[in-house]
């Protein structure tokens, strides 16, 4: 019976000390992140792109998006940014006096890698033949991922509905 008791101690006792072990490695692995600067710099790469489509040249946006990234406008797949780019959005901006957002509200989510954006604003577009206004309320959500440093859009997706 003395065996058996002593027997079962060792077992115990090296499952303690196994287990012990492993979270010591995981602590060794664990990656401390700064939520606030990460949430920071996601808000910055969803601004910067917010002002490129108010400057209407959207050159300099490429670089925010992965090139298999996928954008999603009023229920339809647009393909990859540069997609949207080519056959909707970009040959609309040619069409444009101007374009700007207001009332614009961002909400934040990081998981590393990801993180995950929610946009409430309203755009305001005037049409440069017409000089008509267009202005609509709009939600937009995507996903980023943090890529060798930066962060990158991988989806998008956008709504809008007439101003009541």
């Amino acid at each position: 019976m003395k065996k058996i008791l002593y027997l079962l101690t060792i077992i115990a006792l090296t499952s303690c000390s196994t287990s012990s072990l492993e979270t010591k490695d995981e602590a060794k692995n664990e990656v401390i992140v700064d939520q606030v600067a990460e949430e920071s710099a996601v808000k910055k790469v969803m601004k910067t792109y917010k002002e490129t489509l108010e400057s209407l040249d959207v050159t300099k946006s490429y670089a925010l998006f992965t090139e298999n990234s996928e954008v999603l406008e009023q229920g339809k797949i647009e393909g990859t940014y540069r997609d949207y780019i080519a056959n909707h959005i970009g040959p609309e901006l040619g069409h444009f006096e101007s374009f700007t957002f207001s009332d614009y509200e961002i909400s934040v989510i990081v998981d590393m890698p990801y993180a995950f954006t929610t946009e409430s604003y309203i755009y305001n577009i005037v049409l440069k033949e017409e000089a008509r206004k267009v202005e609509r309320k709009a939600t937009a959500t995507s996903v980023l991922k943090k890529i060798d440093g930066n962060w990158k859009i991988i989806k998008t997706h956008s709504s809008s509905r007439a101003m009541n």
